[in-house]
């Protein structure tokens, strides 16, 4: 098996949403024109603005795909949820 058959498909996944959400603003020819307008902006501005909230939104999809991943990975390893508070610290604080 291959390094690249083990990775996982959110894996994958995040890659390409983080790629696009940096990539595609980047590429001039699809905003370098002034045409056409929104509300009386120019399309250059309201292409730029419309990408921040874009990348916003693939950075949190992202986030959220990987830290599902990383909540399955750890189950099956049988390390707990890494959200859930630390049983350690209860049964200190029991015990005193």
């Amino acid at each position: 098996m291959s390094r690249l058959s083990a990775v996982r498909p959110a894996y994958w996944i995040s890659g390409v949403l983080l790629v696009v959400a940096v990539v595609v603003p980047l590429l001039v020819p699809t905003y370098a024109k002034a045409d056409p307008h929104l509300w009386g902006f120019p399309f250059f501005y309201w292409y730029q603005l419309m990408w921040v909230f874009l990348s916003a939104i693939l950075v949190s999809i992202s986030y959220r795909l990987l830290r599902a991943e990383e909540r399955r990975r750890r189950a099956a390893q049988g390390l707990g949820d890494p959200d859930a508070p630390d049983a350690d610290v209860d049964t200190k604080e029991a015990g005193q």
